[in-house]
């Protein structure tokens, strides 16, 4: 198998609350995931990842999971997605009455506690994801990534706190070492809500920051990654600062 060209629209940190507006009075949350599947939908990506926390909670009540699964479903591409910290697989969970994927075939959600592998062939890829089920200092989401086979792009989604050193008392923690380890093409990360990239070993890796504008931060971003056999892995932040900038303005590409 060839590396093909492949686009990708990645976000985390959505964190969909009980705040259920319609008909433009949509919550910041709405209007966050309403935001960036336009963007995907306008960029044509090949492939939408969720690093997770798409709920803010797992006590979440229907008008919210439906109006997750009405934007879920608008989506044209697979779509991979894993738990967080907020809305993570203990046995409380919102996922145990609740299955994103009943909103099409093209959802692929990621259960498993050890994690899954899961291949597009038509598109040259294999995305390995691995949720939270508890949060705390001894989960490691980088643990045991499986080793790739075959010579497609390599993808992986984690949800936790990425340092370049010390901080052994944060929970779900993410050294530079395991991400090097991975030998991934691209890490697609979740849980810190501003657009941040590293690149360690021969993996690429990058918060997508928030959709949300109720998160505390400055600016809504996603990123849109771009796989190239020819010129490798870029990362570009896109700006979703507002109903004007739908179309997912690209903001300062960075291409390592």
């Amino acid at each position: 198998m060839s590396k093909p060209i492949c686009s990708i629209l990645h976000t985390s940190d959505i964190h969909l609350d009980n705040e259920i507006g319609y008909d433009g009075d949509e919550s910041l949350a709405q209007l966050g995931l309403m935001h960036v599947v336009d963007t995907a939908i306008d960029l044509d990506v090949n492939l939408f990842l969720l690093a997770g926390d798409l709920f803010d909670h797992n006590r979440v009540n229907e008008p919210c999971l439906e109006f997750a699964s009405a934007q879920l479903s608008r989506l044209r591409c697979p779509v991979v997605m894993i738990t967080g910290n907020h809305d993570c697989l203990a046995e409380y969970s919102i996922y145990g009455s609740y299955d994103p994927t009943n909103a099409g075939n093209h959802i692929h959600f990621i259960t498993e506690t050890e994690g899954r592998v899961i291949e597009f062939e038509s598109l040259g890829v294999r995305v390995w994801g691995k949720g939270i089920v508890d949060h705390h200092p001894e989960n490691k989401p980088l643990e045991d990534v499986p080793r790739s086979d075959f010579d497609g792009w390599y993808i992986g989604l984690a949800h936790g706190y990425y340092v370049a050193r010390g901080g052994d008392s944060y929970s779900s923690l993410i050294t530079p070492d395991e991400i090097a380890g991975s030998r991934l093409d691209y890490l697609a990360l979740g849980h810190v809500h501003v657009f941040e990239t590293m690149f360690h070993g021969e993996t690429h890796a990058a918060y997508p920051g928030s959709p949300n504008g109720a998160q505390g931060i400055r600016e809504r971003t996603a990123a849109h990654i771009l796989l190239d056999p020819k010129t490798g892995v870029s990362i570009n932040r896109v700006a979703l600062s507002g109903e004007s900038e739908k179309n997912g303005a690209l903001d300062h590409p960075l291409a390592p």
